[in-house]
């Protein structure tokens, strides 16, 4: 019984040091080809939303049944993030990741991973 116990512990020792997840952090040449000129298809905190990112440096957000805000978007090359701008908030900066299907945006801080994926052109239907 002891010996079991002992296997045990270790065990959960070993998953405990393990990484909360397996998912990639994108570089920044990855984002910046991600987005270009095509429309994120997420979901931040319970709500559908599409953004498009203009090759410009534009880009509109619009959560479903609201209105939508236009600001700027660009890549952070020294820190692999994306980040945005928006009159109400001013610049954020977020890491992208992706489990190989799905991609997120993970909010600094906090943590929290806003699921989305991609698609190509202007596509701001729901």
């Amino acid at each position: 019984m002891r010996r079991l116990t002992i296997v045990m512990v270790a065990g959960l020792a070993a998953l405990a040091s393990l990484p909360a997840s397996a998912d990639e952090k994108l570089t920044a040449a990855q984002i910046q080809q991600l987005l270009d000129g095509r429309t994120a298809l997420g979901n931040w905190r319970g709500t559908d939303t599409r953004q498009f990112f203009e090759s410009t440096g534009a880009t509109v957000y619009l959560p479903k049944g609201g209105v939508p805000d236009e600001g700027k978007w660009k890549v952070d090359e020294t820190k692999d993030q994306y980040c945005s701008w928006w009159q109400r908030g001013g610049w954020s900066c977020y890491d992208v990741e992706t489990d190989g299907s799905t991609y997120y945006w993970v909010t600094p801080g906090d943590d929290y991973r806003s699921p989305f994926t991609m698609t190509d052109g202007r596509q701001m239907g729901f």
